[in-house]
């Protein structure tokens, strides 16, 4: 059985569909790249996990059990970590605090241990700890998103759009950590992109969506090897 399935998922926004009909599983220690671009309906299915996006068809599970319904407080309880869009981290607070926020569910003992495995996996936290957030450079906020995201130990980490607005020496050392946290810690990953060329870099698995529907999916690299792929979805000739 896989860590997370998601059936036949249509979510829909009054009369405007963000999604039809998607289909997707994902195993532990697993990287699956949903890629597609703005409005592909990526984020949409990011938020339906989370419970924060109205989903009108459809099953989601986390090891077999129904994840509809189900408060994103409690989705977090269950496992899940996300990271949004845009990063939205707490700007008035400090950096510190921000993964406090992030390690709400977890006792302080083992708050105190996860911070420091934060700060080990972002050192440009650690020196910035007691900084406001709204002050830190883009790439320092996308790496406090990830780690706030981190803080409660999830084993499923949805991930969107982090290569976003970043410079591309940034986008790669994000990339490297995503690949030390998930072998230290056999995270199970779905990274939403618009950089379908960054994210099939990283994957194992990917789903390239095209307005709400599934156009192809499979091995990542089958998808780099593609031409058809490659020239449709890749930009590249």
């Amino acid at each position: 059985m896989s860590l997370l399935t998601i059936d036949q998922l249509e979510v829909r926004y009054g009369p405007i569909y963000g999604t039809h009909s998607v289909s997707l599983t994902l195993d532990a220690g697993e990287t699956v790249a949903l890629v597609g671009s703005n409005g592909a309906g990526k984020s949409s299915t990011l938020k339906a996990i989370m419970g924060i996006a109205p989903v009108a068809r459809g099953t989601i599970t986390l090891d077999g059990k129904s994840l509809l319904g189900v408060r994103p407080a409690d989705v977090v309880r269950r496992g899940l970590g996300y990271s949004p869009e845009g990063r939205r981290v707490f700007g008035q607070l400090s950096v510190r605090e921000n993964l406090e926020v992030g390690g709400i569910i977890i006792d302080k003992a083992s708050m105190r241990q996860r911070m420091e495995q934060m700060f080990g996996y972002f050192p440009r936290l650690r020196e910035r700890a007691s900084q406001r957030a709204g002050s830190l450079s883009g790439g320092e906020q996308q790496m406090l998103a990830i780690g706030r995201a981190l803080m409660s130990r999830p084993r499923v980490f949805l991930l969107d759009e982090p290569s976003l607005g970043l410079a591309p020496i940034v986008v790669e050392r994000i990339g490297e950590i995503i690949a030390e946290v998930q072998k230290a810690e056999g995270l199970a990953v779905i990274l939403a992109e618009q950089n379908a060329v960054w994210a099939l870099a990283i994957a194992h698995r990917a789903v390239i969506l095209e307005l709400g529907h599934i156009a192809v999916q499979g091995s990542a690299e089958a998808m780099r090897a593609d031409p058809q792929v490659q020239r449709a979805f890749l930009g590249l000739e």
